[in-house]
């Protein structure tokens, strides 16, 4: 390339002392864009051009080196603004879909949603649609966001969904929804006087080794006081039938209220890798599938964790995990397995650039700390760059009074890694 690079500058040095002025520009955008393709690098631009800017450098174990950048706002209110999820589109789009409603079960569950074209770096103004937090996306680029509530139909449980035509913003609303039948027991309902089912889609999707979706559902089974978590299938991703239990009370034995919300990841090895809450404050679990989701080996109690967990795995293989409870963090397995962690605090570098919107305990100097829900997702830009999105909360679960200068916010932060 380098070589292609010089005949390229010489060529384009005769033309010029060949030509008249009115081709100078022309020849001149041709040899930024080589030397561009063969640097690699950024092309020059003015100091208003939104940048990441690296925060904080440190060097873990194996021979790690991460970078972590300052934090990007991607919205705030004086309403419900926390449980944010992150999605990125094939045309490299990021949308963020943010809870607006109390946390409480609703007929109506509302969140505000904001999108963004560089990566991240800015977002546009946050507008209403109906929350939900698994999304995938559909051979022709569309992407598909499953409900979060699921009613009792016919054989099983639907719900309208939302869907993202490739290139637009709006979400529509399709009312012949999502319907999942083969549950292996009859279900309860999580809210009886709003004829909500047992089950709500949460976690994350993964594209299966014969084209299909899997993701996952927890709730409860009829006459169960503890959650279980299960996986489904579908090939159109409308149409979902239950493929498995993940876990339950029963398989894994843990104290808690059972298996819940969940992340799963598809290992650099082929196997399925599911993780997920067992209760506030109690570590996560995690349990791996061979065979596509069919069978989980028997869960295991991690040491860390507690709420919402969210996984994407690198190019190189390595698996992150993000979540937390208290504060924010995010874990690096280096190898691969999902065993063994290296843990980075997002909350701490939040608080440190941002001393406005701190998320930990009361400052030093007697400023007051912020909570946060603990609740993420990462997702993988490529070249060992992620994005984690995360929650502040100043008044924690309380709504803000009218009269308070606190806003609630949701924020965006990239880290990159380098073996």
């Amino acid at each position: 390339m380098n070589n292609i690079l010089t005949q390229h500058r010489l060529v384009t040095r005769f033309l010029i002392m060949q030509t008249g002025p009115k081709l100078w520009p022309f020849l001149f955008g041709t040899f930024l864009f080589f030397g561009g393709a063969a640097g690699g690098a950024e092309p020059p631009g003015d100091a208003a051009t939104p940048r990441w800017t690296d925060a904080r450098n440190e060097r873990l174990p194996g021979g790690l080196s991460i970078s972590l950048s300052e934090p990007v706002l991607v919205a705030r209110s004086k309403g419900y603004l926390w449980f944010p999820t992150l999605a990125k589109l094939d045309d490299g789009r990021l949308l963020a879909v943010m809870s607006s409603h109390p946390d409480a079960h609703t007929a109506t569950p509302t969140c505000l949603t904001a999108w963004s074209t560089n990566g991240g770096l800015t977002w546009s103004p946050p507008k209403t649609a109906t929350y939900g937090y698994t999304k995938l996306t559909l051979p022709t680029g569309d992407l598909l966001l499953l409900p979060y509530y699921l009613y009792p139909v016919k054989d099983g449980l639907g719900a309208p969904y939302q869907t993202v035509a490739e290139g637009e913003r709006n979400l529509r609303v399709v009312k012949d929804g999502v319907h999942v039948t083969g549950w292996p027991r009859p279900v309860g309902s999580l809210d009886p006087a709003l004829g909500l089912g047992g089950f709500v889609f949460n976690g994350q999707s993964v594209l299966l080794k014969n084209g299909s979706y899997l993701a996952t559902l927890y709730g409860w089974f009829e006459r169960d006081k503890l959650y279980s978590l299960v996986a489904a299938e579908s090939k159109d991703g409308v149409r979902w039938a239950v493929k498995s239990v993940i876990a339950d009370t029963a398989s894994c034995g843990f104290k808690g209220s059972g298996p819940s919300e969940s992340a799963v990841c598809r290992l650099k090895d082929g196997r399925l890798m599911c993780v997920f809450r067992t209760d506030g404050g109690l570590p996560y679990g995690q349990t791996w599938s061979s065979d596509e989701g069919r069978t989980w080996e028997k869960a295991v109690r991690m040491d860390f964790g507690s709420v919402q967990p969210s996984l994407t795995v690198l190019d190189d293989g390595m698996v992150v995990l993000t979540g937390g409870r208290p504060g924010v963090f995010a874990w690096l397995n280096a190898d691969g397995t999902g065993r063994g962690w290296h843990r980075i605090d997002v909350a701490a570098n939040h608080t440190a650039v941002c001393p406005a919107d701190p998320i930990g305990d009361p400052q030093p100097d007697g400023k007051p700390g912020g909570n946060t829900s603990s609740y993420t997702e990462v997702v993988s830009m490529g070249n060992g760059h992620l994005l984690v999105v995360y929650d502040r909360l100043p008044r924690g679960w309380k709504s803000i009074p009218p009269d308070s200068p606190d806003t609630n916010s949701v924020w965006v932060m990239r880290i990159t890694v380098v073996r």
